[in-house]
């Protein structure tokens, strides 16, 4: 009976460190989104310049 209730209460706080973790990143964060991030090195670009070259001779 003791591990269950070992069990129960380590779980309990695992849950409340990950709701308090959930909060803490969210009131830090700038407005922000990872998937806004990763499109920020595209920003600059104006347009795409291809470089195909034609090949000489056959198909």
């Amino acid at each position: 009976m003791n591990v269950v209730l070992l069990t129960s209460f380590v779980g309990l706080i695992l849950v409340a460190m990950a709701i308090a973790f959930f909060f803490y990143t969210r009131s830090c964060s700038d407005g922000s989104s990872p998937e806004r991030e990763s499109l920020l090195p595209l920003e600059d670009e104006q347009h795409v310049v291809h470089g195909a070259k034609k090949r000489s001779g056959g198909p």
